[in-house]
């Protein structure tokens, strides 16, 4: 799978996927994406190759230490190291082509915009995967 932001100055190549895509729908993804959930997978640290512009990605952190990866041309979110730096967290909007990924759940649901209508029958959780998933039925949210 290959991949690259919005100008094409950074591009990558995933080797193997770790996972498959989770959303997140937390304060901090939508605000980092602009949209209603931030759309991931990982992959191991030996399992991303950079093509072009590592020295184009910029980052910014926050007092808590959560941070993003950027393009610095574009701003388009590119792939950034897990806080373990044994793993790369992957925009899933950056590849090229299909990827046969699916959305395996749903994470900080209780945390959603008010205008954020989850689709789908994957696995939902009202925070982090640590807790027991939520009902999928959604007569019953």
């Amino acid at each position: 799978m290959q991949g690259r932001c919005l100008c094409g100055a950074v591009s990558f190549r995933v080797l193997e996927a770790k996972t498959p895509i989770g959303m997140c729908h937390c304060s901090k993804c939508r605000r980092v994406s602009g949209v209603a959930s931030n759309a991931e997978f990982m992959a191991a640290r030996d399992g991303l190759e950079w093509i072009s512009g590592e020295d184009a990605i910029a980052t910014y952190v926050m007092k808590d230490g959560w941070h993003s990866a950027f393009c610095s041309t574009c701003g388009s979110p590119v792939p950034k190291l897990h806080p373990d730096g044994g793993a790369w967290w992957i925009p899933a909007g950056l590849l090229d082509e299909p990827s046969g990924l699916e959305v395996a759940g749903h994470i900080y649901v209780d945390s959603r915009a008010s205008w954020d209508e989850i689709a789908g029958t994957a696995p939902r959780w009202r925070a982090g995967f640590e807790d027991p998933p939520m009902d999928t039925d959604t007569t019953k949210r």
